[in-house]
């Protein structure tokens, strides 16, 4: 018999990005997404478990490093 009960765990998901990193004018970007608890001011993140991490290459040439830590955050949501 399995049986469920709900937990407070949330998914939760960093990601950064490099400016001009890769050829052609092109930017890096990293996601990863882990399970861990709500988190509380003052008190680091609590983490349980890494689900996925995924690098990929950006399509598109950005124009500053905001603009591809927004695509960055484009693609984990996404995801």
């Amino acid at each position: 018999m399995i049986r469920y009960h709900a937990l407070d765990m949330i998914l939760n998901a960093h990601l950064d990005a490099s400016y001009l990193s890769a050829s052609h004018g092109r930017s890096r970007t990293g996601r990863i997404f882990f399970l861990g608890w709500l988190p509380q001011k003052n008190k680091p993140i609590r983490l349980n478990s890494q689900i996925l991490s995924l690098c990929k290459i950006l399509k598109f040439v950005s124009s500053s490093a905001a603009e591809a830590e927004l695509g960055a955050l484009f693609l984990t949501t996404k995801q």
